[in-house]
């Protein structure tokens, strides 16, 4: 069996990291505290969130996706305590450049902010 051990791997120019383009690993991906003043965990291709309101925010890629044609899996830990489930739904108007991110609760359908936002997008990036 061989085995490769590295600390980096570098582009062809030996001056910075290889760059994910055509390869199959996630584009983009977060980590969200999405209760009170929002903040990411850690993320990948992630430059900003917005908190739009109760159970909605937008992703900013930092580098955009080659369309707007790109998979992404979204998942979440409810905020509160009670067994209501909530739906997790990338809105409509998602772009190259950005994910609407909404979480609705099944049992009166309101809108309802998440303790843990996790997202992951493959795709090629433009």
């Amino acid at each position: 069996m061989s085995e490769i051990r590295v600390t980096t791997i570098s582009d062809t120019a030996g001056t910075g990291p290889v760059t994910l383009t055509k390869q199959h690993a996630a584009k983009a991906w977060m980590h969200l505290n999405g209760t009170g003043t929002i903040a990411v965990q850690d993320s990948l291709n992630v430059s900003s969130v917005t908190d739009v309101a109760a159970g909605q925010y937008t992703q900013t890629h930092t580098s955009a996706m080659g369309n707007a044609f790109y998979a992404s899996q979204i998942s979440n830990n409810r905020s509160t305590s009670t067994n209501n489930s909530t739906s997790q739904h990338i809105d409509s108007t998602y772009t190259a450049s950005l994910l609407n991110i909404l979480f609705v609760r099944h049992d009166n359908l309101a809108n309802e902010d998440s303790s843990r936002v996790m997202t992951s997008s493959h795709g090629d990036l433009a």
